[in-house]
């Protein structure tokens, strides 16, 4: 609706609109990793890294599509300087879907990856890292919640009141983790079977005009063929998502050091 308005009312302004797909932290600038906040799919990062993902809803084969942030700046910047002086309006997708494609299997390959070479420790103890499995059908999941949350949450809470509340924490624990993970699938499900990749046809065509224009399409990269995803996960993506989370939190878990070359 907001769209419709300005094309009505702009006049004789350009009207350039921006529209990402889902942002991530920074590619390049102002330096790898910039993040502020945990959205969309950092969310089921933290998840999987607090073990609390074991099963999911989804298909392997289907596409994530993720931009980094620096990369939706870039076009924007790019995209005023060239229609500045023009009486229209023009719609930019920025996405990856169709240029540079991440799969959701990549994806969870990705980050088993980095919390595979850079696990957690607690109490100098590593922890283990394991793979959530997903399910195409939510009939299939909703078992597997039933078979590893709520039977085992319904013979503790029994136990519980039989033993005067000795087992208050561990009951605790199990129906925080079953809340958060419903809610994950409550917030993410709609969009766990999309099918659809977004035309960016416009922004190759921005792209061919920073070599004719007087923009430096060099320092204002927004190209998403150059993303190798799985280095950009392992070795950006990942670690910022989980230094941002810990600072929210203002707890630190130690990891063990590792080194990643692409």
């Amino acid at each position: 609706m907001g769209e419709i308005l300005l094309g009505q009312y702009k006049g004789e302004l350009p009207i350039v609109i921006i529209r990402p797909t889902m942002v991530t932290s920074t590619y390049q600038d102002p330096f790898p990793g910039w993040i502020e906040g945990t959205r969309t799919i950092d969310a089921l990062i933290v998840a999987y890294d607090e073990q609390a993902l074991p099963c999911f809803l989804g298909d392997r084969n289907d596409i994530i599509d993720l931009i980094p942030a620096d990369m939706v700046i870039n076009a924007a910047l790019v995209a005023m300087a060239v229609h500045w002086n023009e009486k229209l309006q023009v719609i930019y997708h920025v996405s990856s879907s169709c240029q540079n494609p991440l799969s959701v299997n990549d994806f969870v390959d990705s980050c088993f990856d980095y919390f595979s070479i850079s696990p957690r420790i607690l109490n100098g103890r590593v922890l283990q890292t394991r793979r959530p499995y997903l399910f195409k059908r939510y009939a299939f999941f909703r078992v597997c919640l039933m078979i590893i949350f709520s039977l085992p949450l319904m013979i503790l809470e029994g136990f519980n009141l039989l033993l005067c509340g000795c087992f208050s924490r561990y009951c605790n624990d199990l129906n925080r983790r079953y809340n958060f993970l419903t809610l994950l699938v409550k917030l993410y499900a709609p969009y766990a079977f999309f099918k659809g990749r977004f035309d960016d046809s416009n922004l190759t065509w921005l792209r061919m005009e920073t070599k004719i224009c007087n923009v430096d399409g060099g320092n204002l990269n927004f190209d998403p063929k150059q993303i190798s995803w799985h280095s950009y996960l392992i070795s950006v993506h990942v670690p910022a998502v989980l230094k941002y989370a810990q600072m929210k939190k203002g707890t630190t878990l130690r990891r063990t050091s590792y080194s990643y070359s692409q």
